[in-house]
């Protein structure tokens, strides 16, 4: 089974100066050994606020996935500037698994997970008894979800 997906975002602050420049503004991903993962785009990019200069993007990436995210801004002058973060997803899983609202769907005998802001599913179960059969009572066993919902 393939890792999950999940949805993360990351902010960049350039400062004031470069504020204003979204359209100029780029992000590419990187794993750890430096290949790259997310290719140079200006998709989704957007800006706290009025010509802040922090930006953000939400990335979609493999929930095991570590690595870097660098960005780029073109000022108004040409210039370019560089900046650049890390991206660790495990912990931030683990965080939202203890930290988010978990419930159990007894209609699908399913457990959902949610980030810790309580809204947006993590992850989905199957929930079984000691037979193996479907059942949210004496649960025994829960295996993930990889159907659509």
């Amino acid at each position: 089974m393939a890792d999950a997906q999940i949805k993360i975002v990351k902010t960049v602050n350039f400062g004031s100066g470069l504020g204003g420049r979204r359209n100029f503004v780029y992000y590419e991903v990187f794993d750890t050994l430096g290949t790259g993962s997310v290719g140079r785009t200006n998709g989704g990019v957007y800006e706290l606020g009025s010509s802040s200069g922090i930006y953000g993007a939400q990335l979609q990436l493999n929930q095991s996935f570590s690595g870097s995210i660098v960005w780029q801004v073109t000022g108004s002058n040409s210039n370019i500037v560089f900046a650049s973060d890390e991206i660790e997803i495990d912990t931030r899983i683990t965080r939202h698994f203890t930290t988010g609202m978990w419930k159990i769907d007894s209609d699908a005998n399913q457990m959902i997970f949610y980030q810790e802001n309580n809204a947006t599913e993590l992850g989905r179960y199957d929930l079984a008894d000691s037979s193996n059969s479907p059942s949210v009572e004496s649960v025994f066993r829960r295996t993930r979800f990889t159907g659509s919902i």
